[in-house]
């Protein structure tokens, strides 16, 4: 069963289901139908690093660790460690992802 294609079909369905708004129209005049997928990508792989590392900085919160620590245990500068949690615009290599998320502890 090719997954892939059901969910491309049911987010078009949904797609055009919704009422059209200007940001719709927007997007239309903006990128090509063609370049509509690779956007729609890209979209989601922002809202999921946002979902990332809001994960990151609950589970921080929660454990009572202050970023000063976190960023001494994942051997990474203070600075960075609060650019990257507070930042709507960060971006993460995965290995500084991965130090935070074993700084953590997580599994």
């Amino acid at each position: 069963m090719n997954v892939g294609f059901h969910l491309k079909a049911r987010k078009e369905a949904v797609r055009v289901a919704k009422r059209r708004t200007p940001h719709d129209a927007a997007l239309d005049a903006l990128i090509p139908a063609e370049r509509r997928d690779r956007y729609e990508r890209g979209v989601e792989m922002l809202v999921a690093r946002n979902e990332l590392l809001g994960l990151l900085e609950a589970t921080r919160k929660a454990e009572g660790t202050s970023k000063r620590e976190l960023a001494h245990r994942a051997g990474l500068e203070e600075a960075s460690v609060r650019r990257l949690l507070t930042a709507k615009t960060a971006n993460p290599t995965s290995e500084t992802a991965f130090r935070i998320i074993a700084a953590l502890g997580i599994k």
